[in-house]
């Protein structure tokens, strides 16, 4: 007997109901999906020729971003060992149920959101990968360039936080509304910065975002690197270089006023999405955590127990 998956209550869009004997169940679960979200008013375009779409292949050719495109990676950023896969016994494959599951989670978290993605192969490499990964391209009206592999969770949670935090501030501060994110890295699968025990990056699980950059309507991107100011690092390092020798401070005038650079609008507008981000999200990281986010803002959902771990 032939078996057939459809959702209870759930009416495929230009899609018909196929066996599960005939196409893998990713392929039937992704067409709908998209029958899902297009019915409830979302963006996941998809076609039956897209069956080859490889997310973990579309995240190791996605291209970088302009501020670290041709840039000798700094020691920090070398500190990310790829994770090799794991024997035999490790499973190779998701199953039918959770992959379908995964995407059924999609629908659900998604749809309302109107977010625009592309339905992705499910990706597993040892320990790494997930069963429900899409390209994100858009969530909350925002562009997210270069798109990123993400899971369906991180997504909806992305899509709070541009409309919690990320619109209302930009609106507030710089009078407009944020047009686009930069991204740095979605799925990746390495080890956690500065781990030598094997520990998974949340990059790993497609269950991170870094974001290197923010621009507004027509306006220059308004990148963490440069706009970040200085770092409780960068004063403590300047303290201790030039503190004279009968005490006072040493610093010229223009580095003073640089130290002091977080009072800058920019800065200030950087440094309130890292603290919204820090109540909505398992951990968060900037440039006050290490060197190796000294150019992005760090997402994830990682699990917590209490508050969040933010730096």
């Amino acid at each position: 007997m032939r078996e057939r998956f459809v959702r209870p209550g759930f009416t495929l869009v230009g899609a018909s109901v196929m066996d599960l004997n005939s196409k893998s169940a990713w392929t039937i679960a992704a067409l709908a999906l998209a029958g899902g979200v297009l019915l409830l008013g979302g963006t996941i375009p998809w076609n039956g020729r897209n069956a080859g779409f490889d997310g973990a292949a579309l995240a190791a050719r996605a291209p970088g971003t302009p501020g670290r495109q041709g840039k000798t990676p700094r020691p920090a950023e070398a500190d990310h060992p790829p994770v090799a896969p794991e024997g035999k016994a490790e499973a190779e494959t998701w199953s039918d149920a959770e992959i379908i599951s995964g995407l059924e989670e999609c629908v659900r978290l998604l749809a309302p959101t109107g977010a625009e993605v592309e339905i992705s192969k499910p990706i597993r490499n040892g320990q790494c990968g997930t069963p429900a990964p899409v390209l994100l391209k858009r969530i909350a009206g925002v562009e997210v360039t270069p798109p990123a592999v993400v899971n369906c969770r991180l997504a909806a949670r992305l899509d709070h936080w541009m409309k919690d935090t990320v619109q209302p501030v930009a609106e507030e501060m710089l009078g407009g509304r944020v047009a686009r994110i930069i991204t740095a890295s979605g799925y990746a699968c390495r080890q956690r910065i500065g781990t030598s025990g094997g520990r998974l990056s949340e990059h790993s699980l497609a269950n991170a975002l870094d974001i290197s950059a923010f621009v507004m309507g027509g306006d220059q991107p308004i990148d963490v690197l440069t706009n970040w100011g200085p770092t409780a690092r960068d004063r403590q390092a300047q303290a201790k270089s030039e503190k004279p020798a009968g005490g006072g401070d040493a610093r010229p005038i223009r580095d003073a006023e640089q130290v002091d650079g977080a009072s800058t609008n920019r800065a200030r507008f950087l440094r309130r999405m890292h603290a919204g981000a820090c109540a909505m999200f398992g951990t968060v990281l900037g440039p006050e955590a290490n060197e190796a986010h000294r150019d992005h803002l760090h997402l994830d959902l990682a699990p917590r127990k209490h508050s969040a771990f933010c730096e």
